[in-house]
């Protein structure tokens, strides 16, 4: 199924800021967390087209049916999933397309085990590196890592919560993964 988007109206949450250029997004949020947003204000301050706005992916301050397009990137791991892609089919107009980036398992489980041992192994000790001894901090990603539902399950909870054409694509042999659901076209 094609789609043809207004390019004027999507919504990204919890993205890199180095990759916000490439898309040059009018409205922008991470949840909860300023320090970042400061530095995509700063990287991104001679972009016209670009708001830079703190919002609660849990609680879109947007109208509803006010976006074509909802990215969120290495953040549903960290939030209540189900409110937040109920969040974005609220606010995607008939046809929107909602995209996550995320943590996901391998298919090949024996490589996963593997992964996630280095990973129990790698995360903490470079935290304790970039924090000066404190892997607190990252202990949500570790979590994660390990909770996050496989790429499968993950489609049908956005199946469950009303998109169509939900498909996901398999990055770096699946260690991430990108998910896309269209939002269903108003009923006439």
């Amino acid at each position: 199924m094609s789609t043809v988007f207004n390019l004027e109206d999507r919504l990204t949450l919890a993205r890199g800021i180095d990759a916000l250029g490439a898309w040059a997004t009018p409205l922008w949020g991470r949840m909860d967390c300023p320090q970042m947003l400061a530095q995509a204000e700063g990287k991104l301050n001679s972009a016209a087209r670009v708001e830079i706005r703190r919002i609660d992916a849990h609680a879109i301050a947007l109208p509803d049916a006010s976006v074509d397009i909802c990215s969120i990137s290495f953040g549903m791991k960290i939030c209540d999933r189900a409110r937040v892609v109920a969040e974005a089919h609220r606010v995607l107009r008939p046809g929107g397309v909602f995209y996550c980036l995320e943590a996901a398992r391998i298919p090949f489980e024996p490589l996963h085990q593997l992964y996630l041992l280095y990973m129990d192994w790698c995360l903490p000790l470079i935290a304790r590196l970039a924090t000066g001894g404190d892997a607190s901090a990252y202990n949500y990603l570790l979590r994660g890592i390990h909770d996050f539902p496989n790429q499968r399950a993950f489609a049908c909870e956005l199946e469950r919560q009303g998109f169509i054409d939900v498909s996901y694509e398999n990055l770096t042999l699946g260690i991430v993964a990108i998910h896309r659901g269209v939002k269903p076209p108003a009923v006439q």
